[in-house]
């Protein structure tokens, strides 16, 4: 399965809602959306356990935001205002910074930088 260092590869397959919840927009997988969301996320589920859907969660089976998934445990603790969400991985860069010369040399190829 995924491991933190895959977190980026996941999440540009994320659609995030204004509820909270998330819903994957990736491709079709071998195995459990959630574990492998959640395992990368770095919050990974304990094997062998049914798993919840948290009380607050709006899209139900579609969300696969791992703080809306949990144990037994989880779920009383979300009911009693106790449970801790786990916080989000650090964002993945997304671009870098081109200096003049290299604006420059771009638009000596006519490539759009901005």
């Amino acid at each position: 399965m995924a491991n933190t260092d895959d977190w980026g590869d996941v999440e540009v397959h994320i659609e995030r809602h204004e509820s909270g919840c998330w819903t994957w927009d990736g491709a079709l997988l071998a195995w459990n959306v959630y574990r492998y969301v959640a395992e990368a996320y770095g919050a990974p589920f304990p094997a062998g356990q049914k798993l919840y859907r948290m009380p607050d969660c709006k899209l139900g089976a579609e969300c696969v935001n791992p703080n809306h998934i949990g144990t037994v445990e989880d779920f009383v603790l979300s009911l009693q205002g106790r449970r801790h969400e786990i916080p989000e991985p650090p964002k993945m860069a997304t671009g870098a910074k081109l200096t003049p010369r290299d604006k420059q040399f771009l638009k000596t190829l006519r490539i759009r930088w901005e």
